[in-house]
């Protein structure tokens, strides 16, 4: 009854509404008294975070079982599978994967723009007497590979003769939350003197307008797509029906946890569990080009930015500005002077809930040019469907 026990233990937790505080206090492999516990034979990996391990469970006093105890990876993976399956953003189609651009919510303010999309907002504050020709204004852009290397300004500071000036633009178009997708290894076909249209006075260049954490790279997703069908999950227990590692998400979820310790990202989970389903399933693309190179092309941008209803459907006050045409990499959506006096404290904020669970990240997938041919005794062959990458609940 062990995979019974594991689905009581996520149902525990979901009806509770502990799993978001408990993945800041659980860890994997702890002794009694609190230690890390490397020494112990029953935790000799990263694996030994999963509910596999058969310390997880017990029996209580009174001789019934007791629940095991979800490592933080455990219930990372179930928040991040919550996401993917949510039913009216699917991640998983049979033209797409797909997520937003809204980082989860306990990412850390500094750290903000993982999902292959970084955002930040910029700012043409109206003229006024004081200031005749103001200079725009931008806004919680990462500054760096690391987040350690910090953003640009966060508030608006403002006199009250800005907020004046605010007040009287209220219904006027002031600001833009930025959404781009420009992979920060990637340099524009164009240069440095792209043909592009300002963004509020802001030139659309590589320095101010592609992505710079270093995560979000071409290189990133090349290795992530390669190492996930390359390094294929633990299988779960053929004899325990119930065993999470029966589940998709989950076996790839930890891989990705394995490989990345990014199990808290939903891009990395995404990418990694269609690419498991893509290798368990023995795809291929027929035209023998390199599967990683088919769903994260060198020669684009980065993946294209669309919305839930399609890949080019934005929402409401978003408009491409691509330094390239037809990229999809950068996305404007529109502030205006309320909007930015209401939310000067922390624009970026603001980006993030208006806009970025609604600007989605897409991998576009060419069925047609997908073949497989499930391995025979492959533990998952059985269970694959004409479209592998569409994981289901």
């Amino acid at each position: 009854m062990r995979g019974a026990t594991h689905r009581r233990a996520k149902q525990m937790c979901e009806s509770i509404g502990l799993c978001a505080l408990a993945l800041g206090l659980l860890g994997g492999c702890r002794d009694a008294d609190g230690d890390d516990n490397d020494d112990d034979p029953a935790c000799t990996s990263a694996k030994c975070d999963a509910l596999e391990s058969s310390s997880d469970a017990g029996t209580s006093e009174s001789g019934t079982d007791t629940l095991p105890e979800p490592s933080a990876i455990d219930l990372a993976c179930w928040e991040r599978e919550d996401d993917a399956f949510n039913a009216n953003r699917l991640a998983f189609t049979d033209s797409a994967l797909r997520w937003s651009c809204a980082d989860v919510d306990s990412t850390p303010s500094i750290e903000r723009g993982q999902e292959y999309c970084e955002y930040f907002s910029i700012v043409a504050l109206p003229p006024s007497p004081s200031y005749p020709n103001p200079e725009p204004l931008i806004l919680g852009r990462n500054l760096g590979a690391e987040a350690a290397d910090g953003q640009t300004p966060i508030p608006v500071d403002l006199d009250s003769e800005q907020v004046a000036a605010l007040e009287n633009a209220a219904d006027s178009i002031v600001g833009a939350c930025v959404f781009t997708s420009w992979n920060a290894d990637i340099d524009a076909p164009c240069g440095d003197t792209c043909d592009a249209t300002d963004v509020l006075g802001v030139p659309v260049e590589p320095e101010v307008f592609r992505m710079k954490f270093d995560p979000n790279t071409n290189e990133a997703a090349l290795a992530l797509i390669d190492d996930c069908t390359g390094l294929l999950p633990t299988e779960g227990d053929p004899a325990d029906p119930d065993d999470p590692y029966h589940d998709a998400f989950f076996r790839a979820c930890h891989l990705n946890a394995d490989i990345n310790e990014t199990q808290h990202r939903k891009s990395d989970n995404v990418i990694c569990a269609a690419s498991v389903r893509l290798a368990e399933c023995g795809c291929a693309v027929a035209s023998g080009a390199p599967l990683a190179e088919t769903l994260a092309p060198p020669t684009d941008l980065g993946f294209r930015l669309g919305g839930w209803s399609g890949p080019e459907v934005l929402p409401p006050g978003c408009r491409y500005e691509d330094v390239v045409d037809g990229a999809q990499a950068l996305v404007v959506c529109n502030l205006t002077g309320a909007e930015v006096l209401q939310n000067a404290a922390e624009l970026k904020s603001y980006c993030r809930d208006r806009f970025a669970d609604d600007v989605v990240v897409h991998i576009a997938v060419e069925a047609d040019a997908i073949v497989c041919d499930p391995p025979t005794g492959g533990p998952y062959a059985d269970a694959c469907a004409a479209h592998p990458w569409v994981l289901t609940p």
